[in-house]
């Protein structure tokens, strides 16, 4: 927060963010504030341009701007070798099935 800095309502984060109040309502918690004995939200402008700022590093995107890969998984091969990409589906769709047909899991019991 900067000194001089005012509070703004989640329904103009939202605009300033260009997403809908409802997403920006369901983030709350993480990117707004409500002071006690009130109901609205505030959000600081510059924890939303924090929220907005790029993540990457700069020296990562030089490394690979010039050709050396330093990202482990390029040289990471499955087990059995290259599969194709009819095997990747159908390993996914097995494991999809299994998925969807295993029987919900009671929640309350543990």
């Amino acid at each position: 927060m900067q000194p001089d800095e005012t509070a703004i309502s989640l329904a103009e984060a939202a605009r300033r963010l260009g997403l809908s109040y409802q997403t920006v309502f369901a983030r709350r918690h993480e990117i707004g504030f409500r002071l006690e004995g009130c109901r609205a939200w505030r959000v600081w402008p510059s924890r939303l341009e924090e929220i907005t700022r790029p993540r990457y590093k700069v020296t990562r995107l030089a490394l690979r701007s010039t050709g050396d890969s330093s990202c482990r998984s390029d040289s990471v091969t499955a087990p059995g070798g290259l599969i194709s990409a009819r095997q990747a589906a159908k390993e996914l769709d097995a494991l999809l099935a299994r998925v969807a047909g295993a029987k919900p899991r009671n929640t309350t019991t543990g």
